[in-house]
């Protein structure tokens, strides 16, 4: 403990005069004796503070520390005794305890310590405390399941604060906890491959989602069984292989495990296997993943939220490793001797809690590869209602960038008498579904809301760039993103109604988690959302778009869908591209139509530029500055061009629709 100077020169004073120190002040100058071994001035320290103060509880407990130090029980009784009269809390019931304890008086001890940590249980102190005396009472699982609380607390700080912080912050708190833990999937990589089992049961509606979602992000995903495997594949979701789970681990042990336990601990056993055979990824059926995974590092371990009082911390939900990893053969090992030596089979003992054991109680290696809840985790199964429920508060919850897979704990859905075939439109399930399930979902909400970027719009061919968002924005469909779009008018020209804002309405569909922001020359402040601000902005005023940059920085993605007109299209993109965060999307639509109306003032197309750009790497205007080019030039990581299907069936024209995105950091 670290102390102001001023304060430790006073306690110089003590013994050369009157003292002016406080209470407070006696008390940690005495307790910074007491760590440092100084029993004679502890104790020495805190009988002088206590002439002036004889129920001062901080020092009388200290006084109970001193006294244990020294071996007097009796002393340290008498201290913490007078210590809990005055002042009931958590670590002076452990220190009686301790006492008691040394006593002899195991039950006593017993009851002290369970006082304590039902005053404070997330102290990993107390816990160890509690486990020493459990060990000398002859409880050796009980001792262990202390031990591992402790390490949990110490390990994964996060779980202890979230005791005291709100729901909402939660994630929060993990911010800081492994960092270097991120996904950061590149577009074109080949990706491990995922284990996945399921037998022993018709496949069910939630695990083909979880299944699809996998393939979904280009990851090679096996299936293994031990049921018919014709039948099973005939089941599965194109792309998912179904694979004998006999050739694995045979089919004895898996009845044994069935019939002493459940499907669940059967399936714990089958990772590690399966991890160690071929390695690569495990997730459980009932995790949707909604980015690929690429985490960097050779092993990886989940955790949730709730479980530690029973030692489920870390899980195998969703686990990396490396074939022939010594630590999955460790895990398989362990797991049959559990089952077949120590017969304990609850649910639980071969997964969670032999993984929280392990992991926690092994090398800083192995616990800097562990992930925290956020990542797979973020709603706790303690919550699945959430994910049935309408309304913002499971959406809020996975609205982190770090959110990669949706754990949804489908063997709590039953408990709960939930039902996954009539979740409700808003919920959280039915969005998963949506976008997982559904290859033209945003397609279809253009669709919804008259949109000319969707397949079809009052009746005619549109552009079908629906197609091409879906792919670009859907691992960041649930992230708290910032998504400007340029040009709101809906058949400005053609004179429709304006009683719609499209485009506005069909990505807060989409995101539901972001920021949306509307910017156009017209006035669209008549539309009211939670999520959305508007601008009234000319395309063609430099000054005014300067504004807009400067209220609205720090973009995820940018869509001009504005006048068209080229020299517009090349004032914006070099106004605005230096708000767009690394990684970032800038969009440009309708490259192939000009607005007869609005000069061009020699601007060349956009679409020339950027097929120039792709040979070159430099992006030449007219209309940019020079250093607004040249930040393009550099920043720019990768340029799609896609073809709008209204001008390539209408006029032969390729190439429509315009993608530049920003180099990540």
């Amino acid at each position: 403990m670290n102390y102001h100077d001023g304060t430790l020169a006073r306690a110089d004073e003590i013994s050369t005069g009157p003292s002016s120190l406080t209470r407070d002040e006696y008390y940690q100058i005495c307790l910074r004796h007491l760590k440092t071994g100084e029993l004679e001035q502890a104790e020495a320290r805190c009988r002088e503070g206590l002439a002036s103060d004889a129920n001062h509880a901080g020092l009388l407990h200290l006084m109970a520390g001193v006294s244990l130090l020294n071996g007097n029980y009796d002393a340290a009784l008498e201290w913490a005794g007078r210590a809990l009269t005055n002042e009931m809390k958590a670590t002076y019931l452990a220190t009686f305890g301790t006492a008691l304890q040394g006593k002899g008086l195991q039950a006593e001890a017993l009851e002290a310590f369970q006082r304590a940590v039902a005053l404070d249980p997330v102290d990993p102190s107390i816990w160890e405390n509690f486990g020493n005396a459990l060990n000398r009472a002859g409880h050796a699982n009980q001792a262990s399941l202390c031990f591992l609380i402790a390490r949990a607390y110490q390990k994964l700080p996060f779980l202890a604060e979230c005791c005291s912080a709100p729901r909402s912050g939660w994630n929060a708190l993990t911010r800081q906890f492994n960092p270097h833990l991120r996904s950061h999937p590149g577009l074109q990589e080949a990706r491990d491959p995922i284990h996945c089992f399921w037998s022993n049961a018709p496949l069910s509606e939630m695990s083909r989602l979880s299944l699809q979602s996998m393939v979904r992000q280009g990851h090679p995903v096996k299936l293994y069984t031990y049921d018919n495997i014709d039948a099973m594949q005939a089941r599965v979701p194109p792309g998912v292989l179904v694979v004998d789970a006999a050739n694995l681990v045979p089919g004895a042990i898996y009845q044994h495990a069935v019939l002493n336990s459940e499907i669940r601990y059967f399936s714990d056993i089958f990772r590690y296997a399966v991890l160690h055979e071929f390695g690569g990824w495990w997730l459980d059926t009932d995790i949707v993943l909604v980015k690929p995974l690429d985490f960097g590092r050779e092993h990886v371990f989940s955790t949730q939220w709730s479980g530690v009082e029973d030692g489920h911390v870390c899980t195998g939900d969703a686990m990396r490793a490396p074939k022939g990893s010594p630590h999955m053969a460790n895990l398989y090992a362990l797991s049959l001797q559990r089952l077949f030596s120590e017969k304990r089979v609850e649910y639980g003992a071969v997964g969670p809690l032999l993984l929280s054991e392990y992991l926690l109680a092994g090398d800083e290696e192995l616990q800097s590869s562990i992930l925290p809840p956020t990542t797979f985790n973020a709603i706790d199964w303690r919550e699945v209602d959430l994910f049935a429920a309408e309304g913002r508060a499971g959406f809020d919850l996975l609205s982190d960038p770090r959110v990669t897979g949706v754990h949804l704990w489908g063997k709590m859905w039953a408990e709960r008498g939930l039902r996954f075939d009539a979740v409700p439109e808003q919920s959280v399930a039915s969005y998963l579904k949506k976008l997982v399930l559904e290859p033209n979902w945003l397609t279809q909400l253009a669709a919804k809301y008259d949109s000319d970027k969707g397949a079809i719009c009052k009746g005619h061919l549109a552009h079908h760039y629906t197609r091409i968002y879906h792919e670009l924005f859907r691992s960041k469909a649930l992230e708290p993103i910032r998504i400007l779009e340029i040009g709101l008018c809906r058949g400005r020209v053609e004179g429709w109604t304006q009683d719609q804002v499209p485009s506005l309405q069909m990505w807060l569909d989409y995101f539901p988690n972001a920021e949306v922001i509307g910017a156009d020359i017209e006035d669209f402040s008549w539309f009211s959302h939670p999520r959305v601000r508007i601008h009234r902005v000319d395309q063609g005023d430099r000054t005014m778009l300067a504004e807009l940059a400067s209220k609205e920085n720090a973009l995820d993605i940018v869509i001009d869908d504005g006048s068209h007109a080229s020299v517009h299209q090349h004032l914006t993109l070099g106004v605005l591209f230096p708000s767009l965060k690394p990684g970032g999307f800038f969009v440009i639509e309708d490259l192939d139509w000009q607005p007869p109306e609005i000069p061009s003032n020699g601007a060349p197309l956009v679409k020339d530029v950027l097929n120039a750009m792709k040979v070159s790497g430099s992006f030449t205007s007219n209309v940019m500055t020079e250093a607004e080019a040249k930040l393009i030039s550099d920043e720019v990581d990768e340029i799609l061009l896609n073809d709008s299907f209204r001008e390539l069936m209408s006029r032969g024209k390729l190439g429509g629709l315009g993608v530049l995105k920003r180099k990540a950091q």
